[in-house]
């Protein structure tokens, strides 16, 4: 096994072009998932006007898609084409 050191700043210097470049490829990745784009469980629970078990039970009867990441569950939401 090999180790690598750097200097702090040179780390620092490096963390900080990485969360640049992520902070870019999110900003372009919800501009192009416009049709299809995931809402966290608040943000549907308020949008639909329902409670927190009304949505609980929706995914439990896969009336809804929905994924979960950890412990943050999504909704995927696609937008109707008129």
């Amino acid at each position: 096994m090999e180790v690598i050191t750097i200097e702090s700043q040179a780390f620092k210097d490096l963390m900080s072009k990485v969360d640049t470049i992520f902070d870019y490829v999110i900003s372009q990745q919800n501009t192009q998932d416009e049709e299809d784009s995931w809402v966290n469980s608040d943000e549907l629970c308020t949008f639909l006007k329902i409670n927190d078990r009304t949505l609980q039970r929706l995914r439990s009867e896969n009336k809804i898609n929905y994924s979960r990441i950890r412990e943050k569950i999504t909704i995927k939401s696609v937008k109707s084409k008129e």
